[in-house]
């Protein structure tokens, strides 16, 4: 019996763990590494998509033009580029969202920056503490205060209040830390720890394979970031061309100056 509380009170621990970082990945640490992508490769990732999006926006322009020429519909250039408008209008949006996304990083004051992620990482340690004692993951039968008392440390978790979760975690260990955990059952306790923290882990990796957690590796290597650079700016070359290529189609099928239909 002495065995599996000590393997039960192992795996709830490192449940409450797992349960922490992945708050902390999706609350904090997502952020951090897409500010940093931002920053060392945004300009060259917004200027190889503005190009990715006018080629599909020329390429689509041409075949419409050449489809009127092949059943011999009058072409209303004017319409085609309404058309056009409309079809590209999402993708134009989040064109504007990359280019604030690299203002934004830009304007960030690195040293106030430093003192921040400081703050979430003492929060992280301090909402992990009140998690061992009052998840709801983690306890069995809890009582309305327990609710109420872990609502208001995830919500403040969430705000970046660091002042108050400390007062929570006085409050948890002041009121719930004393209560004595009930043992009745403790291989299925176990058992439903065990599958729920592999599951959490499970998720945590697929998390770290899935941007901005994927390029983790890479933002921390300046040769690879200095490589991801070049291949783009290879790319972006690449578009041009390509892009030049299109435009020139489009001029030689559109209708001398003056005879633009509007």
């Amino acid at each position: 019996m002495n065995k599996l509380i000590e393997q039960y009170t192992i795996n709830r621990k490192l449940l409450a763990e797992a349960l922490t970082e992945k708050a902390h990945m999706e609350m904090y640490e997502a952020e951090i590494l897409k500010n940093d992508f931002v920053a060392k490769l945004g300009e060259p990732r917004y200027e190889l998509h503005k190009l990715e999006l006018a080629i599909a926006r020329t390429k689509l322009k041409l075949e419409m033009i050449e489809t009127c020429e092949k059943f011999k519909i009058p072409i209303d250039y004017s319409y085609i580029d309404r058309e056009l408008e409309k079809e590209f209008e999402k993708h134009y949006e989040v064109l504007k969202k990359m280019r604030l996304e690299i203002e934004y990083v830009h304007s960030i004051d690195y040293v106030r920056e430093k003192n921040k992620r400081e703050m979430e990482l003492e929060m992280k340690d301090v909402y992990l503490e009140i998690a061992s004692y009052i998840h709801p993951e983690l306890t069995i039968n809890q009582d309305l205060s327990m609710k109420r008392t872990w609502k208001t440390a995830e919500k403040a978790y969430q705000q970046g209040d660091l002042e108050k979760l400390k007062r929570l975690r006085k409050k948890t260990i002041k009121d719930f830390g004393n209560i004595n955990e009930k043992h009745e059952d403790i291989e299925i306790q176990l058992s439903t720890i065990k599958e729920r923290k592999a599951s959490i882990q499970k998720e945590i990796q697929a998390m770290k394979k899935s941007f901005p957690f994927s390029e983790s590796d890479m933002l921390d290597d300046e040769v690879a970031v200095m490589k991801f650079r070049e291949d783009m700016d290879s790319d972006i070359r690449t578009a041009k061309e390509v892009l030049d290529k299109l435009e020139k189609q489009v001029l030689e099928k559109l209708p001398p100056v003056g005879r633009y239909k509007n």
